[in-house]
């Protein structure tokens, strides 16, 4: 598995550096790809598409975040929730009320394709006034803050984005709390480290089930790495046990409480100063950028939890309804058979009576298990240099240094075998990671910027962060020992 290549769709997409995309890291399944095609963006100058599936793995252009050339408003950002989640919700109620029984014969492209569209529709009008508000926003911060006071002090522009309540870091905190419940009682604990949910009378078995009851109702529709074909929280008790039983190790001043806390103090430290600033014209349009900026982790971990994962999991719910539809008429072998079948095969069997292709299902799923099983190459195509095996150079996204054994995690689920201390390296993170930025002592990254996820989340958890190390996953060994330097951006690999 580890000599699985990645190849580009032909030489003439060696030209272009090809990214491997931060925001959706997994391999995805068959029918995720060929709806994400039909999608696709061709490029006007070179006719390319904007991204390519390799592995399954999603590699974009290499597209940095853009500065606003003005201050965006504010209140598109203010507002997201009101304007734009009452699409979400219509259709997440679409998706979680959608019988293909109901459907007429010869219909189901039809009625499937128009759900889609309103379905991307809500998604993209949350992304316009969130993402597309508040990432140009925080680099138009970084680039003025570091044009005033100097590249060395980039690193504290970052710093004066976190320490802001979000949705992510509640979430985390509501496992932390339900890991003090369950560290407190040693039979309790003892199921939450099995993967199974405690069925204990004690007092501390009946607030944990409660608790994780109160969990479920908030954040069970967390996906696994936005992945339609793998389960949520509600179907898979195991995947937020895991991330529990992780934290139940860890002392209280490790808590996503405590973390916040702290890096509000440091950015409200650095406010202090940009606020005795005598005024002139870039110091006013610092103050300026900030609030706007400082959206940045409520908005972009927020419309995260309250959009993309409420309807990726509504998505999934309808592809295994279809799924369930086809397997009953005998012609699947299983109702998640639908994940491994492209949305024209779907259609063909919905619509026109199409039979399955049974072999080419068996290959994908294969497929799929040897690709999740690896960490992908972070750069293909040009612009590839080689690094130091011994030092790899990032971004510094998180100050601090930290030296501590390496795991290295190509999936969610692998993280689970995380443990307290460790340095956590990933080909990326998304909202669904964060709970196990709690766990690490510090984070390496072999994709991301300043304000990727990663980043920002590494920040609010107060914890050294090297982001963009490429090929951090290939070079790096589970139990090596780094030194991570999140200041200066290095990751040393140690002898020992």
């Amino acid at each position: 598995m580890a000599d699985l290549e990645f190849r580009l769709p032909g030489v003439e997409y060696e030209a272009i550096t090809w990214v491997h995309n931060e925001h959706f890291t997994g391999s995805v399944a068959t029918l995720e790809e060929s709806i994400a095609n039909l999608r696709q963006r061709i490029n006007a100058d070179d006719g390319l598409p904007g991204s390519v599936y390799i592995n399954g793995y999603s590699f974009g252009r290499d597209n940095q975040i853009r500065p606003s050339a003005e201050i965006p408003d504010i209140a598109r950002v203010e507002n997201w929730r009101s304007v734009r989640l009452p699409a979400v919700d219509a259709s997440v109620a679409e998706m979680e009320a959608f019988d293909p029984e109901t459907v007429e014969a010869g219909h189901f492209a039809e009625v499937n394709n128009a759900l889609q569209e309103r379905w991307q529709a809500a998604f993209g009008g949350v992304h316009a006034d969130t993402m597309g508000v508040v990432f140009p926003a925080s680099a138009m911060w970084v680039e003025a803050y570091t044009k005033r006071f100097g590249a060395e002090r980039q690193l504290e522009a970052a710093t004066m984005l976190a320490g802001v309540p979000n949705a992510s870091n509640a979430r985390a905190a509501a496992l932390w709390d339900l890991g003090r419940i369950a560290a407190s009682d040693a039979a309790v604990l003892e199921d939450v480290r099995s993967g199974v949910l405690p069925t204990q009378e004690s007092a501390a078995g009946v607030m944990f089930r409660t608790g994780f009851a109160t969990l479920l109702e908030s954040y069970g529709f967390t996906t696994t790495m936005h992945l339609i074909d793998l389960p949520t929280w509600h179907e898979d008790n195991s995947i937020p046990l895991a991330m529990i039983a992780a934290m139940a190790d860890e002392p209280e001043e490790r808590s996503p409480q405590h973390a916040e806390a702290n890096s509000k103090a440091r950015r409200l430290d650095l406010e202090a100063a940009l606020a005795t600033l005598a005024d002139d014209e870039e110091v006013t349009r610092l103050r300026a950028i900030l609030p706007v900026a400082q959206w940045l982790a409520p908005a972009s971990e927020d419309h995260n939890l309250l959009c993309d994962q409420r309807m990726i999991a509504a998505s999934r719910l309808r592809w295994l309804r279809l799924g369930s539809y086809l397997h009953k008429r005998g012609v699947l072998t299983a109702n998640d058979d639908v994940f491994y079948v492209t949305i024209d095969e779907l259609y063909g069997m919905l619509d026109q009576d199409a039979v399955a292709p049974a072999d080419a299902i068996r290959e994908r799923r294969a497929a799929q298990l040897t690709w999740r099983a690896i960490s992908p190459p972070s750069r293909l195509g040009a612009g590839i240099d080689q690094q130091s095996v011994e030092v790899l150079k990032g971004v510094a996204a998180s100050a601090g240094t930290y030296r501590g054994r390496a795991r290295v995690v190509a999936t969610l689920n692998d993280a689970a075998a995380l443990q307290p201390g460790e340095v956590l390296v990933a080909p990326a993170t998304s909202p669904e990671w964060t709970p196990y930025f709690g766990v690490a002592g510090a984070l390496v990254s072999a994709t991301g910027s300043l304000l990727a996820h990663a980043a920002v989340v590494a920040r609010e958890f107060g914890i050294p962060a090297v982001v963009g190390a490429r090929g951090a996953t290939q070079r790096i060994k589970t139990g090596d020992l780094l030194a991570v330097d999140g200041a200066a951006g290095t990751v040393t690999i140690e002898a020992g």
